[in-house]
Order: C-alpha cells, then structure tokens, then sequence
C-alpha cells in the first residue's frame, strides 16, 4: 500500500493554516499534514517532513513565500501558493502554471488546486519563472538576499549585507556573517556555491575561485606568498585563495589594485 502524501501548510496566521488543514482533510482523510507558522519554520519543515506538496502563504514577515523556495538547491515538491496580491501577481501565477488560491477561497478551489498538483511533476523552471517575473515588477532581479543559515541546531536568517564570504570545505557550504558584538561568526547554508553564485547579485557577491565567493566591499588588501600563490584579505581578518584566472578582477576589486608579497 502507498504510504499517505505529506503536505505541509504554512501561513502565519494560525485561523488560515486550520482552514487549509480542515479543507485538505476533506480531500483526504489519510494525507499526513504538518504547519509551519513562519518562513524560517517553513524551511526547517521542508528539510525535515519533505512534503510532496506545500501550501506557501506569499506574504509573510521575515522570510516570505518566495524567500523560502530560494533557499533550497532543488524543490521537488509541488507548490500551492497562497496569496492576496493584486491582479498583476495573479497573471503572473497563470501565466507560468503555477497553483495557487486567491484569499479567501472556498474548500471546492483548495481542493481543485490540489488534484492539479498532486497530478503533475513538480515544475521548478514554472517557480524560477514566476520568481523572476514577480522581481522585475519591482525593478529589481530575483537575487537572494535573506539567506537561512544553520548554527547547531539553530536556523537563523542572515541579510545578504551581514555576509562576508561563503567557503565550501568537505562538501558543506560555510557562511561567515556579522554577528553584532559577537563578532564574526561561522554558519552552514544548504545552497552550493554554483547555485549560489547564480542566485546572488554579481554587483556584490563575486567568485574569485572555484571554493570560494566574497562580497566585494569586504576585500581590504591582495598577498602574494613566496610560492606565488594569490589571496584576498577581507576586513573580518579572513585570506580565501584566488585562482589565477581571476587575479585580474581581484587586482580591480582592491583600492589602488596593489598586492603585498609575502614572505
């Protein structure tokens, strides 16, 4: 026998997630449902209940719908979106077959949305489209700019100003942010750095070698060791190797361009 969906409603608001849920078990009493009442709780849930399907609430405080799906490598799970935006949003949501139900909706139009998403494969290229369409309505591109990050046990959401560098050691992603006075401190993220690389504004964020990206502001000065071996320094006291294919760009990231040999 199959095993039962798993769907996960998330809404910040606890009379919204209860409708759903009610309106869900009327599709289906055997479907294993699980709510999340924030963004951040979203992402912890998608990590660890890996629902097939997602009921996502877009305008939420702290990370809102879209800010969620940016935070995962792949999304192989269909996404409901919930939503009260206006009429340019909503041709946005049809125009790239997207689901969704425009607050409020009756139990027959949750239940229309489901058997369409429980019906096709999940549409990844639909969500990066409907991303990118919602951003330029802003005038703006679809760049990540809140980023979950994991510390322990902890998840936190980091602003993409408060990021130094990312660095991928022994195939996790490690973040190094402002934390007030706590100073600099060290996080995981569950992007790689190809994804990120796609999905952070280049205006800021640069690859200056295969494992590492910096924000450029944070570059401060450029080494050389005796071996020939080029670094960047970044004002949080970090050196991140640069290959030798971007020694040119690092060269125009510093002020003046100069580079300290050392040794």
């Amino acid at each position: 026998m199959a095993e039962p969906k798993r769907i996960l409603i998330v809404d910040d608001e606890q009379l919204a997630r209860q409708r759903v849920t009610r309106y869900v078990r009327q599709f289906s009493p055997e479907f294993e449902i699980e709510e999340a009442e924030s963004g951040i709780r979203a992402v912890e849930m998608i990590n660890s209940f890996r629902p097939e399907v997602v009921f996502l609430d877009v305008e939420m405080p702290g990370l809102n719908g879209l800010e969620v799906l940016q935070q995962f490598e792949e999304r192989p799970f269909h996404v409901i979106f919930q939503t009260a935006y206006d009429q340019f949003a909503i041709r946005a949501f049809e125009e790239h077959a997207c689901d969704y139900l425009l607050k409020p909706f009756t139990a027959e139009r949750l239940h229309q949305a489901l058997a369409r998403a429980l019906g096709r494969v999940a549409g990844e290229e639909r969500l990066r489209a409907l991303e990118a369409q919602l951003a330029r309505r802003e005038g703006a591109q679809a760049y990540l700019r809140k980023l979950t990050v994991k510390q322990g046990s902890r998840l936190r959401v980091v602003m993409d100003e408060e990021i130094f560098c990312f660095v991928s050691r022994d195939h996790y992603t490690c973040v190094y942010f402002e934390n007030g006075p706590a100073g600099i401190v060290e996080g995981i993220c569950d992007l790689s750095l190809t994804r990120l690389a796609d999905r952070l504004d280049p205006e800021d964020f640069r690859q200056l070698h295969r494992n590492n990206i910096v924000r450029a502001s944070t570059i401060v000065g450029l080494s050389r060791s005796p071996q020939g071996e080029v670094s960047v320094e970044l004002s949080n006291g970090m050196k991140l190797p640069v290959s030798r294919s971007n020694q040119r760009e690092a060269k125009e990231l510093v002020k003046g361009g100069r580079m300290k040999d050392e040794g």
